[in-house]
């Protein structure tokens, strides 16, 4: 059974994606849960609704699209952060910095508590009961939620399971079998292209197999590889990708036909464009992109541009060009994506190999001393891949506006996040430089259907080109853009006074009722939200005594005033009025209770006549029982760990077995002087984790500024920590979102050149026949495109080559829609008789057991009572008894007469398949001469060859006297090479 529902990203202008399937067993996989930069929260309520049956998640790509609301869910939604998540090492890693630089970059990603009523569910005692008469929890006006926290964050990637992409043997394999409930189910992750670590799923269950590929990139780029779809022999599809019995594919650019003509063209035309508005008349280039996942692509080309070309650094004439990276988490991109060159395309691989190879041959790998510090500088060949020489990273708006403001007469190239223009570093970049032409905004995705200043820039540039002749996306023309343009500002503003009392009891009481649907969920064996830690230690006891009445009237909360009061007094409030210390929690008050030992059962009903017992639950993975770390912990160190600054000392913490350090915390180096001004030396700041590498020559230091104004470095540095500290502590206080509107003038030069790394028409209807899926779900493209798509496939890619219907089946569900994708197959479950299956001589192929059968299917009642008119033999018709009835179907052996009728034509079956290389080897172990001759081609002693047309189909050919003089070793050839092709078969017996 395989039923798929698209809860975002169908038939829709949204890019988000978000989707749901439903397996045997009653399993859920959510495969992303994506947003878009409308952040509204009424995206997420078919997600919310879902989330209490969902047993997996996957995510495919470190984007907005894909990844956006995973903290928004984590920690708004109940339940959420318990479902396992699986992703590639990079997906959650870049994933964490994409979601700090959303909450960080603008309020609008913290979503709005208005309009929220506080109700309890049906079987919670009502708010009433919680809070007395006249009080009230009407909120403020655009009242915002607490955002997740970056270390709340890092809690949520942290839990992610990260897989490898399939390697070509079963050792490195990234096949992960899910425990438990999911054992059933097998998830592998291949290259998807279009981001760092962008995966496609394959998900297997029994004989469902699915494949879910969104976004995905055939070809390969600088830095990213392409999607492994074409990576078998000759160019087919490889087999672990090809006929899936359903595929779920994206159907975005299914009608663009004008891409930008190649990688390297595109390249070009963007280097080209730079030089004529930077180099020759002095302007700035902005390319808005996102945060972490195509901007890699942009920062590694210009990189790299700049260290090749002297006009572009300014080490040929003229002064050369600035270039920055603008975004909140830039610097940590620069320091985590250096960890993750293995996931990129062989050439980055290479070319740090390379590199490394000649640092160790100087003696660099020992000590890397001054001239190789200036050597690094002055030429890229000796840095390697993502060691940033000449871009320069900007992290807080100060240092965006001292960039802006540098009137030195160099042009400037800024990449900056974010890609809508909506929020981010881009959107204060575009307002400073819209009022002059001679600056240019690079698109770098096409904008048909959106609205805001993206929108506008699109209409603007695509109306000023569509006069000329040739395609103006793939020459990159410039057009001027002038125009007025209505934007909203958003700004964050604290609560004070009335507002802060009101959210205060608003907070207070969602969080009694929290704590009471927490209670009742654990008394009534239900799932509930509670953390691991508690979830080892509490368990869940059920009893059928308690009728639903009892429980609806009963109010088992938990003892809620010790969390009320922590929040609250977080908040700098009180505990709401009316709101008792103490909360009626039925029996439970025994075991949670502090210094409470007796309970009154006279009159109680059910599982409050009981003495309350929990059982501790033990939690076990693939490898067995987990173990803490923490219980084995010396006194001597939880002491130490205790009454660290105690009195108020800053000690460097003490490191215990089992204790992990914090993703992006420093580690600093004890003993480490201050030889301020020396060259290569390591300079610490008096902020803690705050490290400066000065740099001899001329270059650039670490942090993105020239070396030769390094007081201005440092005071950027210092401001940059306080303000991030800033900036952290605001957002847990309680604020309110302020939304004003401006009309701006818009009067700057724009030009679109692609550099989203999608597939377009082309890739679909060129790889769609070639995996020629059973089921085909089109999914995350805007209308018109999905059901162009849909036509072709069925009209064109739907037929095979001999002209016959495949019987293909296309689905493009709406949103929300469920639609009934499972493979068309009928199973029977049948017991093995007694004789049959002590007769069964079995035989292996790849791991299975194999045998073949020839029996008679009766129900289990009738066996041994042989009816010709009601039964009927698979061999004589190929049917089985019906089962309307239901009863138990038994295999068992033929009638004599039978028997012996089908005797005469049963023949051997060979079961498997031969692998071209292993055939080499073990011919050439015999003394024969193989060698390939081309694609699955294998040329044996010069006369006979072996060839493979496909999975399964090997045919063997004698290039002539093979069968001239039967004695001659000539001969006896073709026999040798077909019987070593047979014994790499199981051949299964036919009688």
């Amino acid at each position: 059974m395989f039923h798929f529902t698209a809860l975002l990203g169908a038939q829709s202008d949204s890019p988000a994606c978000q989707s749901l399937l439903e397996l045997d067993n009653g399993i859920k996989i959510l495969v992303d849960v994506g947003w878009d930069n409308s952040f509204d929260i009424k995206m997420l309520s078919e997600l919310e609704r879902h989330t209490p049956t969902i047993d997996l998640i996957l995510l495919t790509h470190p984007t907005l699209e894909h990844m956006g609301a995973y903290a928004h869910a984590c920690k708004h939604i109940p339940n959420f952060n318990s479902i396992p998540v699986y992703s590639t090492f990079p997906v959650s890693n870049l994933g964490r910095l994409l979601l700090q630089d959303i909450y960080l970059s603008t309020p609008k990603s913290f979503t709005r508590l208005q309009g929220t009523a506080v109700t309890a569910a049906p079987y919670l005692s009502s708010p009433s009961s919680i809070l007395p008469s006249g009080t009230t929890t009407e909120l403020p006006e655009n009242a915002l939620k607490l955002p997740p926290a970056p270390s709340e964050i890092d809690s949520y990637c942290g839990k992610i399971v990260t897989l490898k992409y399939s390697q070509p043997t079963p050792l490195h394999s990234a096949v992960a079998r899910v425990a438990g409930k999911l054992g059933s189910v097998t998830i592998t992750a291949y290259s998807a292209g279009h981001s760092l670590g962008g995966t496609i799923w394959k998900i297997q269950q029994a004989q469902e197999s699915i494949v879910y590929a969104v976004d995905w990139n055939l070809s390969r780029e600088n830095c990213l590889r392409g999607a492994a779809f074409l990576s078998g022999e000759g160019g087919r599809v490889q087999e672990a990708l090809l006929k899936p019995t359903a595929l779920v594919c994206s159907s975005k650019n299914a009608t663009v036909t004008n891409m930008a003509g190649g990688r390297k063209k595109r390249d070009g035309i963007l280097l080209d464009m730079i030089r004529k508005v930077a180099v020759q008349n002095g302007g700035t280039v902005l390319i808005p992109t996102d945060s972490v996942g195509r901007v890699l692509e942009l920062a590694y080309l210009l990189e790299h541009a700049w260290r090749k070309d002297g006009r572009l650094s300014g080490k040929g004439q003229g002064q050369g060009i600035s270039l920055y990276l603008a975004g909140r988490k830039a610097k940590r991109l620069g320091q985590v994506i250096g960890s993750m060159l293995e996931w990129m395309d062989e050439a980055v691989v290479r070319e740090f190999e390379s590199i490394a190879e000649k640092s160790s041959r100087r003696g660099g790998g020992r000590r890397r001393g001054d001239q190789d510090s200036k050597d690094a500088e002055t030429s890229g060949n000796k840095a390697g891949p993502f060691d940033f020489l000449y871009l320069n990273l900007v992290s807080t708006p100060g240092q965006l506006a001292k960039a802006l403001n540098n009137n030195d007469g160099r042009g400037k190239v800024i990449i900056a996040s974010d890609l809508s223009l909506e929020w981010g570093f881009s959107r204060d970049a575009l307002l400073k430089l819209a009022n002059d032409d001679k600056n240019v905004v690079v698109l770098t995705e096409r904008g048909e259907g959106k609205s805001g200043l993206v929108g506008r820039l699109w209409q603007g540039w695509k109306e000023a080109t569509t006069k000329n002749e040739e395609d103006s996306a793939a020459t990159g023309q410039l057009a001027v853009v002038d125009t007025s343009q209505e934007i909203e500002n958003a700004s964050k503003t604290p609560l004070e006074g009335e507002e802060l009392l009101s959210y205060q009891r608003h907070v207070a009481t969602r969080q009694t009722l929290t704590s009471q649907h927490q209670s009742l969920m654990s008394t009534s064996g239900l799932p509930s939200g509670l953390d691991d830690d508690q979830d080892d230690e509490d368990a869940s006891s059920s009893s059928d005594d308690d009728s639903d009445s009892e429980r609806q009237g009963k109010a088992l909360t938990t003892a809620a005033s010790k969390k009320i009061s922590q929040a609250t007094m977080m908040m700098g409030g009180a505990v709401p009025a009316g709101v008792s210390e103490k909360i009626d929690i039925g029996i439970n008050i025994l075991l949670r209770g502090e210094g409470i030992y007796d309970f009154d059962v006279r009159g109680a009903k059910g599982r409050n006549r009981m003495f309350p017992f929990q059982v501790r639950r033990k939690r076990i993975d693939e490898y067995g029982e987990v173990v803490r770390p923490d219980d084995y912990m010396r006194a001597e160190e939880r002491n130490d760990e205790e009454l660290a600054d105690d009195e108020g000392e800053r000690r460097e913490e003490t490191r215990v077995m089992g204790k992990k350090r914090k993703w992006d915390e420093e580690i600093p180096k004890p003993g480490t002087g201050g030889h301020k001004g020396s060259k290569g030396a390591i300079d610490m700041s008096k902020r803690r984790g705050v490290y400066k590498r000065t740099k001899g020559g001329s270059g650039n230091n670490e942090d993105g500024y020239d070396s030769n104004d390094q007081e201005s470095a440092e005071e950027g540095e210092v401001s940059e920590s306080s303000e991030g500290e800033d900036v952290e502590e605001a957002l847990a206080s309680p604020s309110k979102l302020t939304i004003s509107s401006e009309t701006v003038r818009i009067h700057i030069s724009a030009t679109f050149i692609d550099y989203a790394g999608l597939h377009d028409q082309k890739s679909l209807r060129m790889l769609l026949p070639l995996i020629d899926p059973k089921k085909l779900i089109l999914i995350g493209g805007k209308r018109e495109e999905t059901k162009y798509l849909a036509e072709f496939y069925r009209e064109k890619a739907a037929l095979s080559s001999r002209g016959i219907s495949t019987g293909t089946d296309v689905f493009f569900p709406q949103m929300g829609q469920k639609v009934n994708a499972s493979v068309d197959t009928n199973a029977w479950v049948v017991k093995l008789g007694n004789t049959l299956s002590r007769g069964l001589k079995w035989q292996h192929a790849r791991g299975l057991g194999v045998v073949h059968v020839i029996g008679r299917v009766a129900p289990e009642e009738e066996k041994g009572q042989p009816d010709s008119k009601k039964q009927k033999t698979i061999t004589e018709e190929g049917e089985i008894p019906s089962r309307d009835d239901d009863r138990q179907l038994v295999l068992d052996v033929l009638p004599p007469a039978l028997a012996a009728a089908t005797r005469s034509f049963a023949q051997p079956i060979h079961v498997g398949d031969i692998r071209l290389a292993d055939l080499r080897r073990v011919l050439q172990d015999e003394g024969h001469a193989a060698e390939f001759k081309g694609e699955g081609t294998l040329l044996v002693d010069g006369f006979v060859v072996v060839r493979k047309t496909g999975v399964g189909n090997v045919s063997v050919e004698d290039g002539g006297g093979g069968f001239i003089g039967a004695a001659s070793a000539r001969g006896k050839t073709f026999v040798q090479v077909r019987r070593k092709v047979y014994a790499g078969l199981a051949v299964v017996a036919g009688g």
